[in-house]
């Protein structure tokens, strides 16, 4: 899957997505910052990625084993969605396994948005024949676990004080999808 899909979100805005292109770097820096910055408890958030390097990974971005989605609403990025290869593609017995991380900006949550995005996502890695898509949630993230159990992912593992934040140990989910 590829190209640009619009759809209207649960609140009757326009949704586009598309692919992220390097002027989206500083909305999608911000819109992943969004998340951290309220303490949601993803993974990114101690992401401290500036405009200009995100350009650049943009750029660099290997788009045939790779995807970056974002998610625009008005014109601004309000979310987005990476698909990466394991280990870069660099290790044959893991090269048919991708990762999958999804951000949206507060206001626009329940909206439908991240469900779509991750259809775009599962579309995209069937296109490219990966074997298996995983995502790690920390427990305490019930949205995102339950947005990701509703599409059909399973729990793999839970790793018990997997990451410590301040003094506070979090328990951390890993999920996967046979697509």
């Amino acid at each position: 899957m590829s190209g640009e899909i619009t759809f209207a979100a649960k609140n009757g805005s326009s949704v586009l997505l598309r692919e992220a292109v390097p002027a989206d770097a500083g909305e999608l820096v911000d819109a992943v910052r969004s998340a951290a910055d309220e303490r949601s408890l993803v993974m990114s958030e101690k992401r401290s990625r500036k405009e200009n390097d995100e350009a650049a990974y943009i750029t660099a971005l290997n788009r045939d084993k790779n995807l970056l989605l974002v998610a625009v609403i008005e014109g601004r990025v309000i979310g987005g969605l990476a698909v990466l290869q394991a280990d870069e593609g660099k290790r044959e017995k893991t090269a048919q396994i991708c990762h999958v991380g999804l951000h949206i900006v507060r206001e626009y949550r329940e909206q439908r948005i991240g469900l779509r995005m991750l259809q775009y996502a599962v579309d995209w890695v069937r296109q490219k024949d990966y074997k298996k898509i995983e995502a790690s949630i920390f427990t305490l993230n019930k949205r995102s676990l339950g947005l990701f159990k509703k599409f059909g992912f399973i729990e793999d593992k839970n790793c018990l004080k997997q990451f410590r934040i301040g003094s506070e140990y979090i328990e951390e989910v890993c999920m996967s999808l046979m697509p």
